[in-house]
């Protein structure tokens, strides 16, 4: 639940200019001047009551009782102005606003410590089929069994481009089989094991695709690097010209990636990663040894170098867990931040994007800060916005190269835009409409929205148009 807010006209940090701005900021002077639209809605049907009730504004809702604006109306959510200032806690406004026929009506609306779960978003990259086993990483006579099968299949990239069927009209992840790949893999999970060998592929096990719940039944899948180099470069680049002479090749994931079917795109995307990590620690950080590969790709480790004058000191990154010696995930937070009075949001645009397009702000997660705060802090870097409450939304795997991108919603204190660390080259407020009339692609829309199968379109679809999250109700246009 997000924590209670009092808002004042001195805190929300910005002028009136509308009558539901004025409400919810405490300027009585701006509703005088304005009475005519004390009892007006909003798109999603919220009166200055609404939000003089939201923000504990008691001056205010005081004026407009006076005035005799309607206490009854609900707004798209089914709330009264009652029922807000009692759900925030702003008491005193409650008491005020309080029913005089059921008093206790909006209370029992829902029943004492249930809380209503809004359904989970699952977004592109995400929502693999694959149960990963990760108990079988260390099993060698099982993973020797599995990758050795015949129904195993294999997602193969050179340079970290995904092999892709072109052959049909839209090209497909291809995913090759044991046969194929044998000579390549030779014997990774034999009997004897030898960490000293150094010039194999790159090799991951991906996880199951259980066959009605049956692993025994399923496919297992792994990713394989075959980007021709090594001992083995002449039967890599025989296995390209093979592929080739079949319309069968490696293409730049972008913008070929986004069009793969949702179970291939999440399976590609941990290829992707996991690949791309064991390329990158072929090298020990602590010591400078050649690391190997261990618990199926899973695990790198700098073992002694047999003959060598330290076969006998140990690295220390054998002593105790380091992240260097585990596959990396960078954490991202992406956040759709919306304006005090509620009915516009914050995007900007940077320089490189194609013209017109903006989008949710965003930035890396530091070392020492919470995800929260990692929100309040980007906004405001970015922007100069002042955010307070932030609401987690979902998440997004980014294998370009090791992103998860974690999307919230927030709430701003404040309006006023500055560009305090020059990454955006402009940042603007939205309405609701405006945002709409974007997801939906119409030509007249003042700004084009990233596509559907990024994190930031499913935030701001989310606020336009889902109840759950302050929208209307009304669907809109992938």
């Amino acid at each position: 639940m997000l924590e209670r807010v009092c808002l004042t006209k001195t805190t929300l940090h910005m002028s009136s200019t509308s009558v539901f701005e004025a409400a919810a900021a405490g300027d009585i002077d701006y509703l005088k001047s304005h009475t005519s639209e004390l009892s007006t809605k909003n798109d999603r049907g919220w009166t200055p009551l609404h939000f003089a009730a939201r923000y504990g504004q008691l001056d205010v809702v005081t004026y407009l009782i006076e005035q005799k604006v309607p206490t009854e109306i609900t707004n798209s959510e089914g709330k009264t102005a009652y029922a807000l200032a009692e759900f925030w806690g702003f008491d005193n406004v409650a008491k005020l606003l309080e029913p005089a026929e059921d008093a206790t009506s909006a209370k029992n609306t829902t029943p004492a410590g249930r809380h209503i779960f809004a359904p989970n978003t699952i977004n592109y990259f995400a929502g693999s089929p694959l149960n990963r086993f990760s108990w079988f990483r260390s099993d060698k006579a099982v993973l020797d069994r599995l990758v050795r099968s015949q129904t195993s299949r294999f997602v193969l990239l050179s340079s970290l481009k995904p092999l892709m069927d072109d052959s049909q009209e839209q090209a497909q992840l291809y995913y090759a089989s044991w046969s194929e790949v044998e000579n390549l893999i030779g014997d990774p999970y034999g009997q004897k094991e030898d960490l000293t060998e150094i010039d194999v592929p790159a090799l991951v096990f991906l996880g199951i695709e259980e066959f009605n719940g049956v692993a025994e039944n399923g496919t297992a899948y792994w990713a394989l690097d075959v980007t021709p180099n090594g001992s083995r470069k002449g039967d890599i680049e025989q296995l390209h010209q093979n592929l080739e002479s079949r319309n069968i090749r490696f293409y730049d994931p972008r913008p070929k990636a986004f069009v793969l079917d949702r179970s291939s795109a999440a399976i590609f995307a941990q290829a992707r990663a996991m690949i791309d990590w064991n390329l990158r620690n072929q090298f020990c950080p602590a010591c400078g040894r050649r690391t190997v590969s261990a618990e199926a790709g899973h695990k790198r480790i700098c073992p002694p170098q047999a003959g060598s004058a330290d076969e006998s000191v140990p690295c220390i990154s054998s002593k105790g867990v380091h992240n260097f010696a585990y596959p990396r995930t960078d954490p991202v937070i992406i956040v759709c931040v919306i304006h005090p009075t509620e009915d516009k949001i914050l995007l900007g645009r940077q320089t490189a994007w194609p013209k017109r397009q903006y989008s949710c702000l965003a930035g890396f997660v530091e070392a020492g800060e919470s995800v929260e705060e990692a929100v309040r802090r980007e906004v405001r870097e970015e922007s100069g916005v002042i955010v307070s409450n932030v609401l987690f939304h979902s998440s997004q795997p980014w294998p370009f190269p090791n992103s998860l991108m974690m999307g919230f919603i927030a709430q701003a204190t404040s309006t006023e835009i500055k560009l305090e660390d020059k990454e955006l080259e402009h940042a603007t407020w939205y309405s609701r409409g405006e945002v709409l009339a974007a997801l939906s692609g119409q030509s007249g829309a003042p700004f084009n929205m990233p596509p559907g199968i990024a994190i930031a379109h499913q935030l701001v679809k989310s606020w336009a148009t889902e109840v759950e999250w302050g929208g209307n109700g009304l669907n809109a246009k992938m």
